[in-house]
């Protein structure tokens, strides 16, 4: 949420004024402290071979006042005339009936702790701003919600004329960019609806696609699924719309798209995305068996993610895979003939087998559904997941509301048996800490590129914050580093390549960059003044 305003009825004190009260609060101190010691009187009468260090730790300069604006001169003599008050340093010499260490006209007492509070007072003040970035960060997970906040007015609105949604929608579908000449409207609303335009497939319109939670859908809306017809139908044309978004990737002409199921979420990049010179798909979250049924179909994967442990053998497992590699491996090919050899007989055997089975079992779970269970696919293997993943029967639930229903495809660009849709868009105004904000709630599947697009056709002197509601499965996606070979690369022809992708030229630039940024963002705020961004 951005930071409210000040109050204009606040009351500012003068800093003399604040330095009066510290040193009241001293005295108190001081005096009490002289009082609950017993020791009052004690010092009323002190000895007169004392009093000239008395006299020395009651001349002791006042601070300078770092608020004055003045001439050094003119400070200096207010330093000399002013009144002389006990300070808290006094007090503790008093009590310990010590003089005061000796000081020169120009240099103060190094054993005072206020002296040197005073000089690093006296230092100059040394503002510090908020460091902010010039380009806001990639956010790879999806979003089912998104908040706009601002203290002036948006320049959109929620309701659209019939040019305005026309121009929209014809920007959208051509990937025009809405800075270059054009005869349609550029009008801030227009651009408005543009941003927040996606494809999805399937669309139906009694169901709820996304987020794919079946505990908000009741068995009546999805009983007409039921019907054997209709699920092959369904099933057929997810499968050319899986096609035709793969085949997009492989030419470069669409960046990224998501394919989300009941279980699992898979990330399809295209390369020179992020720097990575190869078509790569990410999945999470993922299981043991799902992990089995990959290897058993020779899909090499890495999990990047993974914690580096110990295994049960002893020895020390590397990143993502390798662990339960080689507990499968040693599953798979136990040597029963050496245990014969060592006398060991056949129930024992089996009952080794049997713990070690177990031992493998319990250490390919231990991830599951969690972060860590997140897949990376690369190069080659990229098309033999995709022929996996179109004849994967655990893609589609058997049974329950969403039985029979293909996975939803989402993407920024079109491609073949897409529905072109639409974020929900509700305007209001919030009352917070005594001062208005103007909002906007966009409700739907946001895609990484829709957060930028909205946030590069703000107006540069318009400070606007914004929250969102991540879908928790796809948290994972933001939080994988790859190193490759991204620093040889050559940006600008990964860029050229991609030139068609659908993107912005400024946005396409920065989904290329190797280097950029990639976190999970719960609320993004771009400052006017400083022209920077900043979030959490």
């Amino acid at each position: 949420m951005p930071e409210s305003p000040k109050k204009s009825e606040q009351k500012w004190h003068h800093p003399s004024e604040v330095m009066k009260l510290h040193k009241l609060k001293m005295k108190k101190k001081a005096l009490q402290a002289r009082i609950t010691g017993g020791i009052l009187n004690q010092t009323r009468t002190t000895t007169a071979d004392k009093s000239t260090a008395l006299e020395d730790i009651i001349s002791a300069k006042k601070r300078k006042n770092p608020f004055v604006k003045d001439s050094e001169n003119k400070r200096c003599k207010q330093d000399v005339r002013a009144p002389v008050e006990e300070s808290s340093d006094q007090t503790l010499f008093k009590l310990l009936h010590q003089s005061s260490p000796s000081t020169s006209s120009h240099t103060k007492p190094l054993t005072s702790f206020e002296n040197i509070l005073n000089n690093e007072n006296n230092s100059d003040v040394v503002i510090v701003k908020a460091q902010g970035e010039i380009n806001a960060p990639i956010d790879w997970s999806l979003k089912s919600k998104m908040r706009l906040w601002s203290i002036q007015p948006f320049l959109w609105k929620q309701k659209l004329k019939i040019s305005e949604e026309a121009s929209g929608t014809t920007g959208f579908v051509r990937c025009l960019d809405s800075g270059t000449a054009t005869n349609l409207d550029t009008s801030p609303n227009a651009k408005f609806h543009q941003c927040c335009l996606y494809w999805q497939q399937p669309a139906l319109p009694w169901l709820s696609l996304f987020p794919r939670t079946s505990g908000k859908i009741s068995e009546s809306t999805a009983s007409v699924l039921t019907v054997p017809s209709i699920k092959s139908s369904l099933q057929t044309a997810w499968s050319d719309s899986l096609r035709s978004l793969f085949q997009l990737i492989r030419t470069k002409q669409c960046p990224y798209f998501y394919v989300c199921a009941n279980n699992f979420t898979v990330l399809f990049r295209a390369a020179g995305i992020c720097g990575i010179g190869d078509i790569h798909a990410l999945i999470t979250p993922t299981t043991r068996g799902f992990r089995h049924l990959l290897r058993q179909e020779d899909i090499e994967f890495t999990m990047p993610l993974k914690k580096k442990r110990m295994s049960d053998q002893g020895y020390e497992t590397l990143d993502g895979e390798s662990t339960e590699n080689a507990l499968v491996d040693e599953e798979e090919s136990p040597d029963e003939q050496w245990l014969e050899s060592m006398g060991i007989n056949a129930d024992d055997i089996k009952q080794i087998n049997y713990t070690q089975a177990k031992i493998v079992h319990k250490a390919e779970c231990e991830v599951d559904n969690s972060e860590q269970s997140l897949v990376l696919i690369e190069g080659a293997e990229v098309h033999a997941f995709y022929n996996f993943l179109i004849n994967c029967k655990s893609a589609t639930s058997p049974t329950g509301p969403l039985a029979g229903i293909p996975p939803t495809l989402l993407a920024p660009v079109a491609f073949n048996g897409a529905t072109l849709q639409a974020l929900k868009v509700q305007e209001n105004k919030v009352h917070v800490d005594n001062c208005d904000y103007h909002s906007l709630v966009l409700s739907g599947p946001i895609l990484p590129s829709t957060i930028h697009n909205i946030f590069s056709m703000n107006a540069s002197e318009h400070s606007m914050s914004a929250t969102f509601a991540s879908v928790a499965s796809t948290t994972a996606f933001s939080k994988i580093t790859k190193e490759s070979d991204a620093s040889k690369r050559n940006i600008i022809f990964d860029k050229e390549n991609l030139s068609d992708c659908g993107l912005n030229s400024k946005i396409l630039d920065q989904f290329c960059k190797p280097d950029v940024c990639v976190t999970n963002v719960e609320c993004l705020k771009y400052n006017s003044e400083s022209k920077t961004y900043t979030w959490t």
